[in-house]
């Protein structure tokens, strides 16, 4: 089967034939094509695939327009080709619009990294609904996390909707029976988790797509991942795409099994198969990861974003010629006590000259780390010692800081607000109005994280549809008018914080 995209964002044209059953790894930089490969390869077994991605905007015409974009298919030597018609996605010829049905896998699923957490209500965990995960499943986690922890692992239907499973790990403290829930999962276990439940019940001759579910693991959980996955595949004759931009995996995956998507400086993209891993690695810029002065561990990718705003400004400050700057690498991990464990653990992945620390959310150093103190719980307290001089705290929890930006004292500055209304060219938001509605105020969890998270999530899901942006674009932008918020009138504490990093020996 051969997909071929032609005028699709920066791609003037990108052929592609679906491998042969087996595990193959994707890569390439960032525009080549990995994503909107995946979303074209997934319409096959996804009719809503195409709206999901390829989202427009209410100014179709001039912003991320559709209009010249087309999509071809070859299956068994018919062909249909898809444009977009303003509305939707129309197949030509018509009569080829079921040459889906051709397609010879029993299913195709999309799994992507993910921190989204299902949790149960109190009165849902009752011994009588806890149910055992699969033999399969925790296998797979035990085989990949290297914890036994997992062969406990139990499931509650909540009442969330059909498919809402939250998974639960019962320990016992004094006889008394408590449950993990998902909130207490790295980022990094939650994907293997998911990951774990799609192959685990995927049918025979099942085609799957990986988008980066690999990046929060260490590398040796990268190379346990890839072998389970690579075993599964083989007992069901599974056809299994990983886009990454791991290195691990890249080395991990076979020579015959990697390809490479190149893009020229026309937007034509090559498609080469069974490269060599060095050559890739060369490529694609893994000097991200060989020639980077500086790696920086946050819990999740809104510090990461956050981060990356807090960096652009202290540099653009403290670093004016651009030449000069430092390299960097921000690297999410999961829970505060997974990224200390990853900077504890890491010294021997990069070289010497390669200085690494943790940015960790504002909540861990007056709960978390205060709360470790009052009890003397030594393997926490012995976590951070060892940490010692390479941790540091963003001045809020990412949402939190947000949100409170948002509803505090600065929305009734007139011009900071108007400056917040124009975030996005050609569109007045009115967040005062946005966050006066009654659907944004019931949004009020007890705890504050949790609220603001959810509201955080309302205004990013509103601004998204009425300016066509993606929400990553969003939630970067809003993290961005917040360091501007925080740090504008006062470079001098920015530098404070992020200065003594950088300017390490």
């Amino acid at each position: 089967m051969i997909i071929v995209l032609r005028k699709i964002k920066r791609i003037r044209e990108l052929s592609f034939q679906i491998p042969a059953k087996g595990v193959s790894v994707i890569t390439g930089l960032n525009g080549s094509g990995k994503t909107s490969l995946f979303a074209s390869i997934y319409r096959i077994g996804a009719k809503h695939a195409f709206q999901k991605f390829f989202r427009t905007s209410r100014l179709e015409l001039r912003l991320d327009s559709y209009e010249n974009a087309e999509i071809e298919y070859q299956i068994n030597g018919e062909v249909v080709k898809y444009h977009y018609g303003g509305l939707r996605w129309r197949a030509t010829p018509r009569r080829n619009a079921n040459l889906f049905e051709q397609s010879p896998y029993a299913s195709i699923d999309y799994i992507e990294a993910s921190g989204d957490r299902i949790e149960p209500y109190s009165d849902e965990i009752q011994p009588r609904r806890l149910k055992n995960a699969s033999d399969e499943v925790k296998q797979f986690l035990v085989d990949v996390l290297t914890d036994g922890k997992w062969n406990d692992l139990k499931y509650v239907n909540t009442r969330r909707g059909v498919g809402s499973l939250a998974y639960l790990i019962p320990y016992q403290v004094g006889g008394r029976n408590y449950y993990y829930s998902e909130k207490s999962f790295s980022l990094g276990e939650l994907c293997t988790l998911k990951l774990a439940r799609k192959i685990c019940t995927a049918p025979q001759n099942s085609l799957l797509l990986i988008d980066e579910v690999e990046m929060a693991l260490h590398p040796q959980a990268q190379v346990k991942l890839l072998r389970a996955v690579q075993k599964i595949a083989e007992d069901k004759d599974l056809t299994v795409l990983f886009s990454t931009h791991s290195a691990t995996l890249i080395k991990n995956v076979g020579r015959k099994n990697l390809i490479h998507l190149k893009s020229d400086t026309q937007g034509n993209v090559s498609t080469s198969v069974g490269v060599f891993p060095a050559q890739v690695l060369g490529d694609i810029a893994f000097d991200d990861e060989l020639l980077t002065d500086f790696v920086f561990y946050v819990e999740d990718k809104q510090a990461k974003l956050l981060v990356e705003q807090m960096f652009g400004m202290y540099m653009a400050h403290c670093h004016p010629n651009s030449f000069y700057r430092p390299l960097y690498k921000v690297a999410p991990v999961g829970g505060f006590v997974q990224v200390l464990e990853m900077l504890n653990s890491s010294s021997g992945i990069f070289p010497n000259h390669v200085k690494r620390f943790a940015l960790l959310d504002q909540d861990v150093k007056t709960e978390s780390l205060a709360e470790a103190r009052r009890q003397q719980n030594q393997i926490l307290l012995n976590l951070f010692n060892t940490a010692s001089g390479k941790v540091d705290y963003l001045p809020c929890t990412p949402e939190v800081g947000v949100i409170e930006m948002l509803e505090g004292p600065a929305s009734q500055d007139v011009l900071f607000m108007n400056e917040l209304n124009g975030m996005f060219n050609g569109h007045h938001l009115g967040i005062g109005s946005l966050i006066s509605a009654a659907d944004y105020i019931l949004l009020n969890k007890a705890n504050p994280r949790e609220k603001a998270k959810d509201r955080l999530n309302n205004l990013v899901g509103k601004i998204s549809v009425n300016t066509g942006s993606d929400e990553i674009h969003v939630r970067r932008t809003m993290y961005n008018q917040y360091v501007k918020y925080k740090y504008a009138n006062d470079i001098g504490a920015l530098r404070a914080l992020l200065g003594p990093m950088f300017n390490a020996r």
